[in-house]
């Protein structure tokens, strides 16, 4: 893969989840600008809940690796193995890894698409559906999943296990980049991101910003930034750290 030529890459995940991608900026030549555009704030769920949705309920859906990290901290040891005996599926591979890591087995995964629809296809073929699905999520999460899901005759609840705020940040050196054209390129990787983004910066700075290249990681985000007025979007072709930077690489070199 080309090296990066120094290109200034604006990196908008929140702190704890940048880290990989700043360092994979870096090492191919390029220089990562770190501002989280989003923090994750844990919420802390009423036990009853927790052992109500455990004993209910035959199926978790969780829909982010924070969903499974959040949600499994507030385990014990005991729930956690309970866990481990229900079906459980997930959107994407982080939030895969993050359930294997506990030793909790995936029991469906989209291979592509890493969204609500691509998962809501896999669910429909399955011979056996759970009939009581818990979907372990972020507050006001979207409603695909569950709409579908009740109108298929399933039981589903929530758990949610974090909010998503705007960090209080700082911008003036970001702002700086933007106004001497020394900002390359945006990476977002939700609609929240790239909104928080535009109402952390000053309305002066918006329509530079919006011409800027952006990378996002699914047609929906493309279709949100485009209603914000941005121009120049590329979709990752999936939502790995690798494959943002591949997108990066190919504006920068054209290829």
């Amino acid at each position: 893969m080309c090296d990066l030529n120094q290109a200034r890459i604006l990196v908008t995940r929140p702190a704890h989840q940048s880290k990989n991608l700043c360092a994979i900026i870096a090492a191919k030549k390029g220089i990562p600008i770190p501002f989280p555009t989003l923090e994750i704030s844990p919420i802390l769920l009423d036990i009853n809940d927790v052992t109500r949705s455990l004993n209910q309920a035959d199926g978790f859906i969780f829909t982010s690796a924070n969903a499974v990290t959040l949600y499994c901290s507030q385990l014990d040891d005991a729930k956690i193995t309970r866990l481990r005996t229900k079906f459980c599926a997930v959107i994407g591979k982080a939030t895969a890894n993050a359930l294997t890591t506990i030793g909790v087995s995936v029991d469906l995964m989209p291979e592509q698409g890493y969204n609500s629809e691509a998962l809501l296809d896999l669910l429909a073929n399955q011979k056996t559906m759970p009939k009581h699905i818990t979907i372990v999520r972020g507050e006001n999460g979207r409603e695909t999943l569950a709409e579908s899901l009740t109108a298929s005759g399933v039981f589903v609840d929530y758990l949610n296990v974090y909010r998503r705020v705007i960090p209080t940040i700082d911008c003036r050196e970001l702002v700086q980049l933007i106004m001497q054209k020394q900002l390359t390129i945006i990476t977002a990787t939700s609609g929240d991101a790239i909104q928080n983004l535009m109402t952390m910066l000053p309305l002066a700075q918006h329509d530079m910003v919006k011409q800027l290249p952006l990378v996002v990681i699914s047609e929906r985000i493309k279709d949100i930034a485009k209603s914000l007025g941005f121009q120049w979007i590329s979709i990752a072709t999936q939502p790995s750290d690798d494959a943002i930077l591949k997108a990066v690489t190919t504006i920068i070199h054209g290829k």
